[in-house]
């Protein structure tokens, strides 16, 4: 069972929620004892086992609306009702794993870094992605991806619940990395791009000149309308425009007009 507890941290991290099944109780005769334990997946994929046959069918059912809901639940099944010859019953707990965001960071200039240490503040991974090699100090290493940033592993990123924000030290890869992220087949929860009125309003004309649609999850500029100068605060203009996404609040009055 340890083993399949250990599953639970690389899943989430990853970008995928999951969903631990744990019988608490049984009355009666049950296929399986309690404290049995079975991890799903959203494909339906499983680990472990709450004792085969139609209960296991029947949670994995049940998993999948507490994908939907995105709470836990405890749930009591009546074994002879779903076929069983057992006769007795048995509780299982739904215990919801949600993902954990992930935030992409473009760029380990100053306002990159100030970044990179306040989103795990607010529950966020971060990943780096630079072609400086002598940033490395200041990142942990398993944080920063060197790259050709007109060749990102856009293959290693999250399915779901994934940030972006893009801030690299030159106008063209900040293109380069946005045309990446709009046309790879990923989905992003939210695209942030560095910069001024007149580089956002250039921006929008390259990605119209190449048939690119810009989503409704694009903002640029970045951050809120706070005044911000320095990368701290720069990086708090920008987390806070993310919590305004993720907690889905409106915060139209605090964002940069192009």
């Amino acid at each position: 069972m340890d083993t399949l507890l250990e599953k639970i941290n690389p899943i989430t991290a990853s970008g995928q929620a999951c969903v631990l099944v744990t019988i608490v109780e049984n009355a009666g005769a049950a296929p399986g004892k309690v404290s049995f334990k079975m991890l799903v997946l959203p494909d339906c994929k499983t680990y472990g086992t709450v004792g085969g046959g139609s209960i296991e069918a029947a949670a994995i059912r049940d998993a999948a609306k507490i994908f939907q809901s995105q709470k836990s639940e405890l749930k009591r099944y009546d074994l002879e009702s779903l076929g069983m010859c057992c006769g007795g019953s048995s509780t299982l707990f739904f215990d919801y794993f949600p993902a954990v965001r992930t935030l992409l960071i473009f760029g380990g200039g100053h306002c990159g870094q100030a970044l990179y240490k306040m989103a795990p503040q607010v529950g966020f991974r971060v990943r780096v992605f630079d072609n400086r090699p002598e940033l490395r100090p200041q990142f942990v290493e398993a944080d920063l991806t060197l790259c050709d940033l007109a060749k990102l592993p856009t293959e290693s990123f999250p399915k779901t619940d994934c940030y972006a924000a893009i801030m690299t030290y030159n106008h063209q890869f900040d293109y380069t990395v946005l045309r990446q992220l709009l046309t790879c087949g990923k989905s992003f929860e939210y695209i942030g791009l560095i910069g001024s009125a007149n580089k956002v309003k250039e921006i929008h004309k390259q990605l119209a000149s190449e048939n690119i649609t810009i989503p409704e999850q694009f903002y640029s500029p970045i951050g809120l309308n706070i005044g911000a100068k320095t990368p701290a605060e720069i990086a708090v203009a920008i987390m806070g425009e993310i919590v305004g996404v993720v907690n889905k609040t409106e915060t139209d009055s605090l964002r940069k007009k192009v």
